[in-house]
């Protein structure tokens, strides 16, 4: 891996163990840190405001409070939206702490707390506006991420958010003419990466005055310093830029980069462990590492009838990682751990042996029971494969697909594979509700089958989706049956269709909204049935 240059300043502040030695100063480490929401908004689903009802949806089930726990695993805590107030506890032992907040469906805001801290947040309208209780601390500090939104950006997102995601301002050209959107959204990237100078500049100028006004302490100053550094070299590192190809867009970041170095040049040294604590930082080191590890291994390639695809073989990458020189035992864990998520989150793609294999291989090469057990909780993990699809209702009741099926013989099946995570499946859920409506008097029964791993995210979605027609199950073991693969359902949507006699008969069939071809192939077995 090529030698990376970087901000290791908050080796002391983020990533340490507590450093104090004197009683007084021990006592005040209470190991966690207390966040009471009043009146809590959700703000990790967001409809834009004029934007026609699109949407930005990062997680809509209150998980909005995201850190880096003590293992060095990415954490997301539940917040109770709309409650009178909400009360949650971050632990952990370090002096500082980064927690971030969800914000506006796809942005987020950092704030550094201390340990022991106990901390109000009071929204103003979506944005939630922190207050420290114990210690006095400058509202610009605590809230420096509000106030680059609020006070420093140019456009309703900061330009670097711009440029990292153009797609957040598309929805301002949907009533355009084609050569009109095409000039707009060619313009995002150029007046996004004009204002990222200035935008910087104004930082610049709020932190050196914070300074010299005493009002914030070095490591505060150095932490929001680090956010722009490594924001610009993630940049930089953009698999948009991976072949190194150089362009108007990474030459206007490079100089960006440069001129911080040149203001503030001690931000340049050595990276190091502890540095992992820093989602900025950490976001930096995953992707660029992943860009070159990816390029060292084949591609996995998957095919279905109707589509296919090629995805990064996870187990050779993890492999890759094992034997590389240049990369600490801590950097070497965060990567692995890494791909082992990926080889779970994208389970339809892998044998289930080669899953079992690769976590075993983790767990025996770092002996880190914490990550292990998150990735069984997380992913649901089982040690056994069924030979059918173990479904569970609202209530919590267990069946299977073949007794499912069974059950409704006489009747004409469609079943839509999804998930809450999964944006092109809830896309089509206003079709697929209209859809029976449409068809309200035929013979037909409408499955949902979730391959959520949890009841929670689950059942909040159909909730806030008014999923109430139809019958609603969570697939328990998706990833640990033989029947997924017997199904080929390596991704989702997907939408098959049973005959009256229980036969499959269509196992990629239309989408809901493919509404009149759908229709014609949802009656040819009501007709045959007859």
């Amino acid at each position: 891996m090529k030698q990376l240059i970087l901000f290791s300043t908050l080796l002391i502040i983020i990533g340490c163990s507590p450093t104090n030695t004197s009683q007084e100063s021990e006592k005040k480490l209470t190991n966690q840190i207390v966040l009471i929401f009043n009146t809590p908004v959700q703000n990790g689903f967001y409809e834009i405001p004029g934007g026609g009802g699109r949407t930005q949806k990062r997680n809509a089930n209150g998980d909005e409070i995201q850190f880096l726990d003590d293992n060095m695993i990415e954490q997301l805590l539940h917040l109770n939206i709309g409650a009178e107030s909400d009360t949650v506890i971050v632990k952990s032992k370090r002096d500082l702490v980064e927690i971030r907040l969800m914000y506006k469906g796809v942005d987020e805001l950092k704030y550094l707390f201390q340990n022991g801290d106990s901390v109000v947040f009071n929204y103003s309208g979506i944005k939630p506006i922190a207050r420290i209780l114990n210690r006095q601390e400058d509202y610009t500090v605590t809230n420096f991420s509000l106030v680059e939104r609020d006070s420093i950006a140019l456009d309703e997102y900061t330009a670097m958010h711009i440029t990292e995601m153009p797609a957040l301002l598309y929805y301002r050209a949907r009533d355009m003419e084609k050569e009109e959107y095409m000039s707009f959204i060619k313009n995002i990237d150029i007046k996004s990466l004009k204002n990222i100078p200035t935008e910087i500049e104004r930082e610049y100028t709020i932190l050196e005055a914070l300074k010299a006004e005493e009002k914030i302490s070095n490591e505060q100053f150095q932490y929001r310093l680090q956010n722009i550094y490594f924001q610009l070299l993630y940049l930089q590192a953009s698999p948009l830029n991976k072949k190194g190809e150089e362009n108007s867009k990474f030459t206007s970041l490079k100089a960006a980069t440069q001129d911080l170095e040149n203001r503030f040049p001690d931000i340049r040294t050595k990276r190091g462990d502890s540095l992992l604590y820093n989602s900025a930082y950490a976001s930096f080191f995953h992707n660029s590492t992943s860009i070159e590890f990816s390029s060292k291994v084949s591609q996995y390639e998957y095919k279905t009838e109707t589509a296919g695809g090629r995805i990064t073989n996870y187990p050779q990458a993890y492999d890759s990682v094992q034997v590389s020189s240049q990369l600490t035992a801590i950097e070497k864990k965060k990567l692995q751990f890494a791909y082992i998520k990926k080889l779970f989150q994208d389970a339809g793609y892998f044998p289930i042996e080669k899953r079992w294999e690769y976590l075993n291989k983790f767990k025996n090469d770092y002996q880190d029971s914490a990550m292990v057990d998150f990735l069984v909780k997380k992913f649901n993990i089982k040690f056994k494969i069924d030979d059918d699809l173990e479904l569970v209702d609202k209530a919590g009741k267990v069946t299977s697909l073949e007794a499912l099926i069974t059950s409704h013989k006489g009747k004409v099946l469609y079943i839509d594979y999804w998930a809450s995570w999964c944006g092109p499946c809830i896309n089509e859920m206003p079709s697929s509700k209209q859809l029976q409506k449409d068809l309200a008097s035929e013979n037909i029964v409408y499955i949902y089958l979730s391959s959520d791993r949890t009841d929670r995210p689950w059942q909040k979605t159909m909730e806030r989706l008014e999923l109430n027609e139809g019958l609603h199950f969570r697939i328990d073991n998706a990833g640990y049956t033989t029947k997924m693969e017997e199904l080929n359902i390596p991704s989702i949507p997907r939408y098959m269709i049973y005959d009256t006699k229980g036969k499959l008969v269509n196992n990629n069939a239309p989408r809901p909204s493919q509404s009149k071809v759908l229709k014609a192939e949802l009656m040819k077995y009501i007709e045959t049935s007859k």
